[in-house]
């Protein structure tokens, strides 16, 4: 039995998102539609600056409906096909979608490679300055437009772990434990494993992989492909006799998440 297209879309999408990322946090799949659909397929990128949006980066690919099945006798002729189209604009929401070719009006049928990208671009985004857009020809584009659009996107996490006595209330005093308790330490072999930092190839975290300043120890773990990297107060540089310990805030105090 052959699946929709809208079934093999999710699967294609599901295939891009790292196994079980969304079970840990939000996805933006409208960040990941390039790579999806675009990214490695042959498709037409096309940039310039609008009088009123600024710059433009619009990506633009001819693609089949439907596959034609083994031993139906269709071909080319008979298949349908769709555009999938995005708008980006420094002013506007990033326009991403598809569109049946057959919807499109043109004065022509189209042709081996379908219709001209100006009746496309017309038709969609007939709002646009079209006459700026240029035909991006350097093979650099592709991966810029991937950085851009996955931007907000991260496969690698910091989160900061303090050791807290029993009786202790404040940060300063958190921060001025220089070593933990046993139970600690379990508790530290339960979020992952304890890794040398000098020579360290994963994430490190702005931990210092080349000498000690940092500490000679971290605690790492990955989470369905996702690389996350413990700042832990107790394997941190402690300095005797001051309450500030500014080694250890530098790297907890800039994690998002901390665990006490």
């Amino acid at each position: 039995k052959s699946t929709t297209k809208r079934e093999e879309e999710k699967t294609r999408e599901a295939q891009t998102i790292p196994a079980g990322l969304e079970d840990f946090e939000f996805v933006d799949r409208g960040a990941i539609y390039y790579r999806t659909y675009f990214y490695g397929q042959d498709h037409q990128n096309y940039t310039g600056i609008d009088e009123n949006l600024g710059p433009i980066a619009i990506s633009l690919r001819r693609e089949p409906m439907t596959q034609p099945q083994a031993g139906t006798g269709s071909n080319q002729s008979k298949e349908k096909y769709q555009y999938r189209i995005i708008v980006r604009t420094s002013n506007l929401i990033v326009l991403r979608g598809s569109i049946p070719e057959d919807s499109i009006p043109a004065t022509t049928k189209p042709g081996s490679r379908g219709l001209p990208a100006k009746n496309v671009l017309e038709f969609v985004a007939g709002e646009l300055q079209l006459s700026c857009l240029r035909l991006a020809q350097t093979g650099k584009v592709p991966e810029r437009l991937l950085s851009l659009d996955e931007e907000g996107l991260s496969s690698r996490n910091r989160i900061g772990v303090m050791y807290c006595k029993e009786g202790q209330s404040s940060e300063d005093e958190m921060y001025g434990n220089e070593h933990g308790s046993e139970a600690f330490e379990h508790f530290l072999t339960m979020l992952g494993e304890k890794v040398v930092l000098k020579g360290f190839q994963g994430y490190r975290a702005q931990l210092d992989t080349k000498g000690d300043s940092t500490g000679t120890h971290s605690v790492f773990t990955t989470f369905h492909r996702l690389e996350i990297m413990f700042h832990v107060s107790t394997l941190l540089p402690y300095t005797p006799n001051n309450d500030q310990q500014v080694l250890r805030k530098r790297h907890i105090g800039n994690d998002i998440v901390t665990i006490v």
